[in-house]
């Protein structure tokens, strides 16, 4: 059976600073891993991001500095897809957009808002756990705790927040194999749902041999049409994980 695989968890040079591949660097190579599509969940305000700080620049020059990785990758998408004849089909490569938000070395994956909504809402910059999934909700979107018991040299403590999120990050390819099994076990002490992201910052990451799939990410049984459709599929836990 035909099946549909997406990366959830990626990183663009435009809009991370961590990030060292461009946003319309990854379309084709992951097309030829295997995937459908991709979620460009850049680091948004609270975290690694390249947007310049509130000090440096008006909230609609961050916003569209922060959403040019995005950008970039769907233009780029387009352009890949027409070329191939894949406009319009099942095989169409899709990109989405979200955004990873940091409080006190906690992440967060965000899929729903968009860029409009963004620029409509400076307040989230400071906005707390609460008050960001109580919006994510608002919009029947989708938030998800990354790789929760990571724990780097950056990251001082482990910081859970089991009210404010729909589910976690079980596999995350950037993780040690230890701290995907911890999430894993916490996920299933509270039934959350899953997701697998690859946490992607570069090409060079994906594997060199052609066509085998990549280090993360989700398996559908049909195209994912929206945002929406992809958090309404991993709440309803209608999904395959993707664990290299």
């Amino acid at each position: 059976m035909e099946t549909y695989k997406y990366e959830t968890h990626l990183h663009t040079l435009e809009g991370s600073a961590c990030g060292s591949s461009s946003g319309s660097d990854y379309i084709k190579p992951l097309f030829e891993a295997g995937y459908s599509g991709i979620f460009v969940t850049d680091h948004f305000f609270g975290g690694n991001t390249a947007a310049p700080r509130a000090h440096e620049a008006d909230w609609k020059t961050r916003i569209n500095i922060y959403c040019s990785g995005y950008e970039k990758a769907f233009e780029a998408a387009k352009i890949f897809n027409k070329g191939n004849n894949l406009t319009g089909t099942a095989k169409e490569f899709k990109v989405f957009f979200g955004i990873e938000q940091t409080f006190h070395g906690d992440d967060y994956l965000v899929y729903g808002f968009d860029k409009a909504w963004l620029l409509a809402h400076p307040e989230i910059e400071h906005w707390t756990h609460t008050e960001l999934f109580n919006a994510v909700n608002e919009v029947n979107g989708l938030m998800i705790q990354a790789h929760p018991f990571r724990m780097r040299n950056y990251i001082q403590a482990i910081h859970l927040h089991p009210r404010d999120v729909h589910g976690v990050e079980i596999y995350n390819a950037g993780n040690k194999a230890s701290e995907n099994v911890l999430a894993e076990l916490y996920a299933k002490e509270y039934d959350f749902p899953v997701t697998s992201g690859s946490d992607i910052h570069n090409v060079d990451f994906l594997p060199d041999e052609p066509g085998k799939l990549s280090v993360g990410g989700m398996i559908f049984d049909t195209p994912l049409a929206d945002v929406f459709d992809y958090a309404r599929r991993v709440k309803a836990k209608d999904y395959k994980l993707i664990k290299y």
